[in-house]
């Protein structure tokens, strides 16, 4: 793969305070790689984990991980999402649950930090930034993938949240890089014979994709 730069993506915050919050701080609560591990097993191709958490109670309010709408009783449903938006559907979901309205909703993500376990897609950080979460936590950078041959649209969460400071209310504080030496081999293996696999799992061709894909040693 010819090397590339993602422009602004390669910004490491750790041990860094942003308006007063520390990273080192939020990242004790970043439980990002456990929920994926939750609803995906111990070594799922694509790691992709999220946690929404309450900014003033740590309560971990929802989770998703890629391809599960983070709802045990919707495994069938919803399923070609990514993480974030997950996390999202399962939130709000809970907010409908005890009658909030669409304006409490809408009001109750400034007070909701959300931890991905790596970057978000352009997309994704659109949705973050249209919501209004307090704070947006990630690990693995977009050029980390990229440079491990993940397919990537190549736009940093910092130039989506660069062209919103025009939208209303609390502008989102991104912190990002956060526990990379947890979040990095995640994302490494897959397209790397040579790389270890998470959690002790090992590589078998998958029937149904055709390619690598990691086993639990415990399924086998």
């Amino acid at each position: 793969m010819a090397h590339l730069v993602v422009p602004n993506d390669d910004q490491n915050m750790t041990g860094v305070v942003v308006n007063g919050i520390s990273p080192h701080i939020l990242a004790d609560h970043n439980q990002a790689n456990e929920a994926l591990f939750e609803q995906s097993g111990p070594c799922p191709f694509v790691a992709y984990g999220t946690i929404i958490v309450s900014h003033t109670t740590d309560e971990v309010v929802c989770r998703g991980a890629n391809f599960r709408t983070g709802d045990p009783t919707q495994t069938d449903r919803l399923t070609s999402i990514h993480g974030e938006i997950s996390a999202i559907n399962v939130c709000t979901a809970v907010f409908a649950a005890r009658d909030m309205t669409a304006t409490q909703i809408f009001a109750a993500w400034g007070e909701l930090s959300i931890y991905k376990n790596a970057k978000s897609c352009p997309m994704c950080a659109s949705a973050i930034r249209w919501a209004g979460f307090k704070e947006y936590i990630y690990g693995t950078t977009i050029q980390h993938n990229y440079n491990v041959s993940w397919g990537v649209i190549t736009i940093s969460s910092y130039d989506v949240f660069q062209q919103t400071r025009q939208l209303p209310g609390y502008q989102t504080v991104m912190l990002r890089q956060i526990l990379t030496n947890e979040t990095d081999p995640l994302f490494s293996w897959q397209y790397d014979d040579s790389y270890p696999y998470p959690n002790e799992c090992v590589k078998r061709i998958s029937a149904t994709r055709g390619y690598l894909s990691c086993v639990d040693p415990a399924m086998l």
